[in-house]
C-alpha cells in the first residue's frame, strides 16, 4: 500500500528531523502525532519542548496513547545510558489499541512498515497495543539505558 501524506505531515516530519539535530532547543518538536484521516496520514497535534517544560515528558507521552485512537507518534526521546551518555533518538511509535476504530487500526497496521520506510534515521520503531512502563520503554531503547526523560527506568 502506498503511503499518502498531507503537506502538513511532510513539513512537520521535516521539522522534527531538523530540530532534533540543531536549531532552537526550546522550540524543538518533541512529539508529532499523526493519524490516518480521509485516505492519508495527517498531523493531529504537535508538542514543542516549551509546552513540556516542567512536565514529566514520558508521562506526557503515555497520555498520547488514547485507548480509542490508533495513531503514529514521532517521539524525540531523551535518555541516559550507564556510561552517563545523554542521548536523543527519534522513535516511531505505532499505537494500535484493540478498542480503536477498525478502519484506523487496519490503516496503522498496513501502513506501519511503508511509513517507517519513509523516515530515514529512525533506529527504533515500537508497535504498542497497550500503555507501557518507563522500564519497558527503556529496555526497548537498549540494555544499557538507565534513565528515560530524566527519571530512572526503575521508577
Amino acid at each position: 500500500m502506498t503511503v499518502k501524506m498531507t503537506s502538513v505531515a511532510k513539513n512537520m516530519i521535516g521539522e522534527i528531523y531538523s530540530t532534533a539535530n540543531n536549531g532552537d532547543q526550546s522550540e524543538r518538536l518533541r512529539f508529532v502525532v499523526l493519524e490516518y484521516i480521509n485516505g492519508q496520514i495527517d498531523v493531529t497535534v504537535v508538542f514543542r519542548q516549551t509546552e513540556l517544560d516542567g512536565k514529566d515528558v514520558f508521562t506526557f507521552f503515555q497520555s498520547l496513547l488514547e485507548p480509542k485512537r490508533a495513531r503514529f507518534i514521532l517521539y524525540d526521546c531523551h535518555f541516559q545510558t550507564k556510561d552517563s551518555r545523554r542521548r536523543k533518538e527519534l522513535i516511531l511509535v505505532t499505537w494500535i489499541p484493540q478498542s480503536a476504530a477498525s478502519d484506523q487500526l487496519s490503516a496503522c497496521i498496513i501502513l506501519r512498515k511503508p511509513f517507517h520506510g519513509l523516515l530515514p534515521g529512525i533506529k527504533l520503531e515500537l508497535q504498542l497495543k497497550e500503555p507501557v512502563s518507563r522500564n519497558y520503554f527503556g529496555q526497548q531503547l537498549g540494555k544499557d539505558v538507565i534513565r528515560v526523560e530524566e527519571k530512572d527506568i526503575s521508577t
